[in-house]
């Protein structure tokens, strides 16, 4: 049995009593109590929650807040999969979380962690990212309170995972990055440049703005010239070759910052490579 504390706005909106009287085995799991809070973002409401000892966090959906508790459950399975935790362990845990009971009040550590990572699922949701990448982006959070690090690592290391693997695919992006940033200024000055668009962007989805403009900073930079500012001008092609190799989905929020930075600078033409027939469809419109 674990406790679910609701802020006080989750609390009005699943019209909680004043008190409730939380049992006191209700803490029987490695990853709870929790807390939760509700955020206002767009298309649809989500809720964050945030273990109090790890410090992790995953979001789902809030509607309809009647099957909240039921859903909790499912939602931290499916997400303790994500990141590593084999599935044994995995299945265990949720099962020490049945059932779960409301409960209110919060530790200030775990509630300004909670607040923290509420607006970056605002900001995020908000910017085009669906509910796995939102999920993918909390699982990456480096914290320095109660303790350094990544409270993924944490949970692997509490749950029977490998917890050097999150830090073992960082260290592997961070080389995957340089071996790309070399390939890209390779192409300064060429009329065609290549991207590898699920190498620079180190995700499988391209759904949010932040994204296309990421994307359009890996431009190479023609290093023979320098700006006022003091930085080397980004070199403009006359083609562009987007390599989505890898990529499993695209939104129409990417899509069109797409089109928006290309307007920007000035690129003649987009041409797709490798680009599944739905991804193909969903980028269409930059061509």
């Amino acid at each position: 049995m674990v406790a679910l504390h609701a802020t006080r706005e989750l609390a009005k909106a699943l019209k909680l009593p004043a008190k409730l009287v939380v049992d006191a085995s209700a803490s029987g799991s490695a990853l709870g109590p929790w807390s939760l809070g509700l955020v206002h973002c767009r298309p649809v409401k989500l809720v964050v929650a945030v273990s109090a000892p790890t410090r992790w966090a995953m979001a789902l959906h809030a509607a309809p807040l009647a099957t909240l508790q039921q859903r909790f459950g499912p939602a931290l399975l499916l997400n303790l999969l994500a990141i590593g935790v084999p599935p044994d362990r995995a299945r265990a845990e949720v099962d020490a979380h049945l059932p779960v009971q409301w409960a209110l009040g919060h530790d200030r550590g775990v509630l300004t962690h909670l607040n923290q990572c509420a607006g970056d699922v605002l900001w995020a949701a908000n910017d085009g990212l669906s509910l796995p990448s939102l999920n993918q982006r909390l699982a990456d959070r480096v914290i320095i309170k109660p303790q350094t690090g990544t409270p993924a690592s944490e949970v692997l290391r509490v749950l029977g995972g490998d917890p050097d693997n999150v830090n073992r695919l960082k260290r592997a992006q961070g080389q995957t990055w340089r071996e790309t940033y070399a390939l890209m200024q390779a192409q300064t000055g060429q009329e065609v440049v290549t991207m590898p668009v699920q190498r620079l962007l180190g995700s499988e989805r391209l759904e949010a703005r932040h994204q296309a403009e990421i994307l359009m900073g890996w431009l190479p930079r023609d290093e023979s010239r320098v700006l006022a500012s003091g930085r080397s001008p980004g070199w403009v092609p006359r083609e562009l070759v987007l390599d989505l190799q890898g990529i499993e989905a695209a939104g129409p929020a990417f899509a069109a910052a797409l089109q928006a930075e290309a307007l920007a600078l000035g690129l003649r033409q987009i041409t797709l490579r490798d680009a599944p027939d739905d991804v193909a469809d969903q980028l269409l419109q930059i061509k």
